[in-house]
């Protein structure tokens, strides 16, 4: 596999956990206007956001390596 596809799926996993946390922000929303407990949306809500700031952390690295590579 080369970099641009490591790129592109990292891309797309970052894609994908910001929309379960606009999932999870209305879940959460729901729940209040319900009346119920959101202890364990936001503690998972927080889970995505770590999941999140590392899959960030990957991308950064990814495209620095393409650039030390020259961008193959």
């Amino acid at each position: 596999m080369s970099i641009e596809d490591d790129i592109a799926r990292v891309e797309q996993h970052i894609r994908e956990i910001e929309q379960r946390m606009d999932h999870q922000l209305a879940i959460i929303a729901q729940a209040e206007e319900s009346g119920l407990p959101t202890e364990r949306p936001r503690a998972f809500l927080v889970v995505l956001k770590q999941t999140l700031g590392l899959s960030r952390d990957h991308l950064a690295r990814l495209l620095a390596d393409q650039v030390t590579q020259g961008g193959r």
